[in-house]
């Protein structure tokens, strides 16, 4: 069972680490679809937005609230162990995200096709580097009871594929 001090700090990780899967979710969708190349994420444009609000894990749609995830029922399935986890999962994605950053912003910038094909490959590697983080991130939602849709299972299922 997890105190409120872990709560807190475990609803912190998560957000973080939310944060940057939507940032990416959109770019990282043009690189394993092959299309061209798009704007940092702005996370308005998705449908569903996981949030923390307070101690508790928010899904909502708009500006409607679709789901609640209270302290109360993350202490009953989560573990310090978990939030060791979650913490693992932002440093690591935190880390990546420095990088994806870089590497994105060269996308498709080059007149030369070899170029921006090995930019695409190293994109590719990045998001395999990733997957571990991303897909980890969207299962422990799943696991806290979190109704997950929209951007997230099918970044997911194409991160799974890469």
């Amino acid at each position: 069972m997890l105190s409120p001090v872990e709560i807190a700090a475990l609803i912190a990780a998560t957000k973080g680490a939310v944060d940057i899967f939507d940032k990416i979710a959109g770019q990282i969708k043009t690189v394993l679809t092959k299309r061209p190349k798009e704007a940092e994420g702005d996370d308005d444009r998705w449908r569903f937005k996981v949030r923390p609000e307070g101690t508790a894990i928010v899904v909502k749609q708009e500006d409607r609230t679709v789901q609640t995830v209270t302290a109360a029922e993350l202490s009953k399935v989560l573990s310090p162990a978990d939030l060791e986890l979650v913490q693992t999962y932002e440093q690591s994605m935190n880390k990546y995200f420095a990088r994806w950053k870089a590497v994105y912003a060269k996308k498709d910038a080059s007149q030369d096709p070899l170029v921006n094909a090995i930019t695409e490959e190293q994109l590719t590697e990045q998001i395999v580097k990733m997957k571990g983080e991303l897909v980890g991130i969207i299962d422990f939602l799943k696991r806290c009871g979190v109704m997950l849709d929209d951007h997230y299972m099918h970044v997911r299922q194409l991160v799974e594929a890469a």
